[in-house]
């Protein structure tokens, strides 16, 4: 049986994407206050970045992060392709937006600024396990 992720309570919209981006503060790369959609190719050229899943009806409803150990580019969407292997999420998950960071974020800042955006989003962070590079 698959578990569904967290519905969401909260849009995405882009006045609320440059809001969670303004609290990257220096360590942001640019903004991109733009949705992706899931189903289709992504060219992105971050490196590292923290990524807010939306469902079909725009709200954000998973929250994660991108640090790998190399450099990789278009990163966070490597990490949701294999996301996309979970039967619920590929149901469930409809469009993604993109904070990248710069590749000089310390992992430690990468971390505090996913909780705070999930926090934000009233998104929990329930994938607490120790973290891959990816």
């Amino acid at each position: 049986m698959n578990t569904p992720s967290w519905a969401g309570v909260v849009t995405m919209t882009p006045a609320r994407y440059r809001y969670l981006a303004d609290l990257a503060g220096g360590n942001l790369l640019a903004s991109w206050p733009v949705p992706h959609s899931l189903r289709a190719p992504y060219d992105g050229d971050e490196e590292k970045a923290v990524y807010i899943v939306a469902n079909r009806e725009g709200l954000a409803c998973y929250v994660g992060q991108t640090r790998p150990a190399r450099a990789w580019t278009g990163a966070a969407g490597i990490r949701l392709s294999q996301h996309m292997a979970e039967p619920s999420k590929r149901d469930e998950w409809d469009s993604f937006w993109v904070l990248p960071l710069k590749w000089s974020t310390k992992p430690t800042i990468v971390d505090w600024y996913e909780a705070t955006v999930a926090a934000r989003l009233m998104v929990p962070l329930r994938h607490r396990r120790r973290r891959s590079r990816i």
